[in-house]
């Protein structure tokens, strides 16, 4: 029987005996659907602060009903708050975040930090999940956020099995991975494609998906490398892994989880009723291996219910490669409607009531009692009065067939014993009234324990700035460049604006590394300048091995501090007893709050970068007093563990640069990383806000920094002298004699 299906899940879930099957809704009818299906977890977006902000999602009231339908199936709720937060956002999140509190929200997943500390320090015991958005990649930034307070990991989906079974060798923290759905080009948290583009920024929940389109490849000397049809070297086929549950499950994963918020209930529910069937097959095998084996029809479902190019594994047996990549239009193909109609019929029209049982007594010239049970929760209620029957006395069996019309509520009478008296009355209005008044208080009973006071909780007042700052800031005449070329660094040295230099990972490779490292720190600092490191854009587990050896080396290359670019990276440096205030966080480490930087200044992090998707008017609001302002330079739109290079069977495993050409003949850098394997891809044109001097003033930043990238000597020379000429010498620049098209970034348009 389904509803022994129900039950059973129910006492797994709560004892903990395989991996949770955490399914998404982006609506009431969703949500009850996958519920119906067998998760054991939902994750749902409100109507603020999700990273799906053109899904549906729930109003307040539905999200309120949701919490509630599912604590009584015995499943939980996840809130989505995954997205950067403004100033007055995060002044909102409290009153926010409060009703569903007190209705017993089960976990919220963030990716802001100051989101995060604000949460924990407000609701201490409202577990904190991160979201794959902060891409954390190891255990050592895992543990960093443990310190802080979350319960659980949503790591990079970049991992593989063998990162996965590290990170769990390494720390005790839930890990959630997506098992199936779509996926991301880029390491998410580290694309600004649809943001640079658009202004739809994917940080705030509301990416274009620009990596669906079709770009044309070209090489460094012009030649195309891939031309239409096949043409969507960004687009990669949907995740699916039911094939894979036992590898999974071994690798130590707490946590499966279906990708689909912005889908149909239909979808959900279908794909969720798949992997609940092998995930309770693997259970009952024992937890063998090699227990489970995918019926044809199964797979056949998952691809009726929609697919991008069929379905790939993902990264958990590779690190990228052609096989995970569509190269097609990217629409989401459905197959067999008569599978999707049963999927309908069995889980989105169908509700499974839960099963109780009841116990009645009726004797005379007593109340009407009645008694019911549901998962060791019993509960009774009186109504009325029994008499003696004038006329027509009423039968046990009537008694139990009126008693059983539970109606709209989500029970079913699964067995009704009744004891009385002979010859009794009872009118069927006090039946039904017995009845209701019954279930009504196992209703309550059930939801009891999910119930929160917070009456403690509101005494706590969230975090505030450590300081003051400034409102007429004085004007920053501190400037500093990063390169990414050797050959850009002679030229930075040769100008006298700059009095640090940040040396970017990417020019080493991994033989001789602390040694050329070394010559180059030697060089900047004997020029007078400090000489930094810039990490790399992702810290996984080969990379953190690689400079926990070098460590030693490195320290001793007479290095003055660091930029940090991920979560990963500053559980790294805390664990190598690094001083915070030889560091500096990247913008991709973000703060768009006030707020937000607070927190990192009050964990210890006092320096940082001012976010890029901020407008002019967000920036005046921003405390820059230790902060450096980006001005120049080709931003990297996206960080992908995907090589395009490989993508097309070019992979020589040497550093290189093609282009992608977009429809509009645009065309953005793609330089790849082969020492980390990683791409960068760059913006079209360089940002800059050189001409804008006599603005940035009034932002109050600590530093300027001018990021090379591509740049030739010559190049640079030039963009350094405008630099130079703009905010020393206030002579306004035409930046396109010097640099050619270049853009303003988000300065005047910002994001939503």
């Amino acid at each position: 029987m389904e509803s022994e299906r129900l039950m059973k899940q129910i006492s797994n879930a709560n004892e903990k005996k395989y991996p949770e099957l955490l399914a998404p809704a982006g609506s009431l009818e969703t949500g009850r659907a996958v519920i119906q299906a067998g998760a054991d977890a939902v994750y749902v977006g409100g109507s603020q602060f999700g990273a799906r902000a053109y899904a549906k999602n729930f109003s307040k009231e539905e999200l309120l009903s949701m919490l509630d339908y599912a604590h009584l199936h015995g499943c939980k709720i996840y809130l989505t708050v995954n997205t950067l937060l403004k100033q007055p956002e995060i002044d909102s999140l409290y009153a926010y975040l409060l009703p569903y509190y007190k209705a017993g929200l089960d976990a919220v997943i963030v990716q802001d930090y100051g989101v995060m500390r604000l949460i924990h320090t407000c609701f201490p015991d409202l577990p904190l999940h991160i979201s794959t958005q902060m891409s954390v990649a190891n255990a050592c930034g895992a543990e960093e956020l443990k310190r802080l307070g979350a319960a659980r990991i949503v790591p990079a989906r970049e991992l593989s099995l063998e990162e996965i079974r590290a990170m769990r060798a390494q720390t005790d923290i839930e890990l959630e991975c997506f098992v199936h759905g779509a996926l991301c080009y880029s390491y998410s948290g580290q694309c600004l494609l649809s943001s640079m583009l658009g202004g739809r920024s994917g940080n705030r929940g509301r990416c274009a998906q620009p990596c669906r389109l079709p770009y044309t490849v070209l090489a460094q000397d012009g030649r195309t490398l891939l031309s239409k049809p096949d043409s969507y070297p960004l687009s990669l086929k949907d995740l699916g892994t039911i094939d894979q549950i036992p590898a999974l499950a071994a690798a130590g994963i707490d946590s499966f989880k279906i990708e689909g918020r912005m889908k149909s209930a239909d979808y959900a529910a279908g794909v969720t009723a798949v992997y609940r069937k092998y995930i309770d097959a693997y259970i009952d095998s024992g937890c063998r291996l090699e227990s489970v084996k995918v019926a044809q029809q199964d797979y056949r479902q998952l691809l009726d219910a929609g697919n991008r190019s069929g379905f790939t594994d993902g990264y958990y047996r590779r690190r990228n490669g052609p096989a995970m990549v569509s190269m097609q239009c990217p629409s989401h193909a459905k197959g067999s409607a008569a599978s999707v109609e049963t999927v309908h019929a069995t889980y989105v029209e169908k509700e499974e009531k839960i099963p109780v049982q009841a116990k009645a007594w009726f004797q005379t010239g007593y109340p009407a009692r009645l008694s019911v049970t549901c998962r060791g929760i019993t509960v009774s209620a009186e109504y009325g009065m029994v008499q003696a029957a004038v006329k027509q006395p009423v039968s046990r069996a009537d008694a139990a067939a009126q008693l059983q019309k539970t109606g709209n509520t989500p029970f079913v009478m699964d067995v009704v014993a009744v004891t009385m008296d002979e010859e009794v009355f009872l009118a069927k209005q006090e039946l039904n009234q017995l009845r209701r008044e019954a279930l009504a208080r196992l209703e309550q009973a059930i939801l009891a324990p999910y119930r929160r006071n917070p009456q403690k909780q509101e005494q706590k007042l969230p975090l505030r700035l450590a300081r003051e700052y400034a409102s007429c800031p004085q004007p920053c005449r501190k400037f500093y460049a990063s390169v990414e070329l050797e050959q850009q660094l002679d030229a930075v040295l040769a100008a006298d604006l700059f009095s640090r230099v940040y040396l970017d990972s990417s020019m080493y490779t991994h033989d001789g590394f602390a040694a050329h490292l070394k010559e180059h720190v030697l060089q900047i600092q004997a020029a007078g300048r400090q000489a930094y490191l810039i990490l790399p854009p992702v810290f996984r587990f080969a990379t953190e091995q690689f400079y926990r050896g070098q460590w030693e080396a490195v320290e001793k290359s007479g290095l003055d501090g660091y930029l940090v670019k991920n979560q990963d990276e500053l559980g790294f440096l805390r664990t190598m007893r690094v001083d915070p205030g030889r560091c500096v966080l990247d913008y991709s480490l973000y703060a768009y709050s006030n707020f937000t930087k607070s927190c990192y200044e009050k964990d210890g992090w006092q320096y940082d970068t001012v976010p890029l998707e901020l407008n002019k008017k967000e920036l005046l609001a921003r405390d820059n007093t230790e902060s450096e302002l980006v001005i120049y330079g080709y931003l990297p739109l996206m960080a992908s563990a995907q090589c395009i290079q490989k993508t097309l069977g070019n992979c020589e495993k040497t550093p290189g640069l093609c282009f992608l050409k977009d429809r509009y003949d645009r065309k953005f850098p793609v330089k790849n990383n082969c020492g980390e394997c990683y791409n960068t891809i760059y913006n079209t044109q360089p940002l800059s806000l050189i001409q804008l001097s006599g603005e940035l003033d009034r932002i109050g930043p600590a530093a300027f920094r001018l990021q090379f990238t591509l740049e030739t000597p010559a190049e640079v020379r030039r963009i350094v002298t405008s630099c130079a000429k703009s905010f020393l010498e206030h002579q306004i620049p035409d930046m396109r004699a010097v640099a050619g098209a270049y853009t303003n970034g988000h300065y005047k348009r910002g994001v939503l």
